[in-house]
């Protein structure tokens, strides 16, 4: 007779499907980050180490598009820095590689994280109704879904017809949002476990892109509930130690507000952004199910048997 697996061992090889597909993904893509990516813009990652080489020699262009006299060079033309300057703070050591190894430094780092991505999901959902867990891994590990409001023309110009097109760009154009879920769903489960402190870290670092981290803020305060006022104290302290500083070095804190006023967010929203915004939306439907089936104290099972 064959044995039968437990829930907590079937959602575990559902999660490890899904993160050998996430490498997978990588490993098709990783090839793509040594060629042009196309005759217009350098790859996302440009921004990440011109605004961190700005930081050091010219503070106060850091949020300027476009090369600037005396710039660092990256070919053909490098992207735009838009994320808090906290961002930067994360991104230092990778300035004392060259450019193209520290794109491969980063892309292979948050690689890296996608095994503590799945720790963290695990213990989120190991609890959880085992077929909401397992969709809800495979959205958060894979994200196959279809994303609204993309740059089509990035999408067709890289052939990312894939099974995981969102990860796949994010690995082509070393795109920081794949470690933005990282530190998103972290804080989410650190929340999970009672530890605010150490949730309130890991959420101020993942908000340097605003629009997930706003998403992912009700849940982390319901998470945090029971130590709801030293969450809210250890964000805001660590959302100013972390930002409140560059304010007043070149006034970089004013040039990133000026920036994200005037700029239109929505039409600006590319595949790789939907991953942290899945991710978090995807737990946040799971908990209120959760929640809505406890507390009415009845069935909500699915047709449907996992087993080997």
């Amino acid at each position: 007779m064959r044995q039968r697996l437990s829930k907590k061992q079937k959602i575990i090889v559902v999660i490890l499907i899904a993160v050998a597909l996430n490498v997978i993904s990588f490993c098709i893509a990783y090839p793509e980050t040594f060629k042009p990516e196309n005759a217009t813009y350098a790859r996302d990652f440009s921004a990440y180490y011109l605004g961190e080489w700005r930081l050091f020699h010219n503070p106060t262009k850091i949020y300027a598009g476009g090369a600037q006299p005396g710039d660092y060079q990256i070919l053909p033309h490098p992207q735009t820095f838009k994320y808090t300057p906290s961002f930067l703070i994360l991104f230092a050591p990778f300035l004392a590689l060259s450019y193209q190894n520290a794109l491969t430094a980063f892309d292979l780092v948050q690689l890296a994280l996608i095994p503590a991505l799945a720790f963290f999901v695990y213990k989120i959902l190991k609890d959880k109704n085992l077929v909401l867990g397992a969709i809800a891994a495979i959205i958060i590990l894979i994200d196959p879904l279809p994303s609204p409001l993309i740059n089509s023309a990035t999408i067709v110009s890289l052939n990312a017809q894939s099974f995981s097109p969102s990860y796949y760009l994010g690995y082509v154009l070393v795109n920081a949002h794949i470690l933005q879920t990282v530190l998103l769903i972290g804080a989410l489960y650190l929340g999970f476990a009672k530890k605010p402190w150490l949730s309130a870290l890991l959420f101020a670092f993942g908000a340097f892109d605003p629009r997930a981290a706003l998403l992912a803020l009700p849940l982390l305060l319901w998470y945090n509930r029971q130590k709801i006022l030293q969450f809210i104290t250890a964000t805001v302290t660590f959302l100013l130690a972390t930002n409140l500083p560059f304010f007043f070095y070149y006034g970089i804190g004013f040039a990133f507000l000026h920036t994200e006023v005037n700029r239109n967010i929505v039409s600006q929203m590319y595949q790789y952004d939907w991953i942290p915004l899945y991710a978090v939306a995807t737990l946040t439907v799971v908990e209120i199910i959760t929640v809505i089936r406890r507390k009415r104290k009845t069935p909500f099972n699915f047709p449907l048997k996992l087993t080997v």
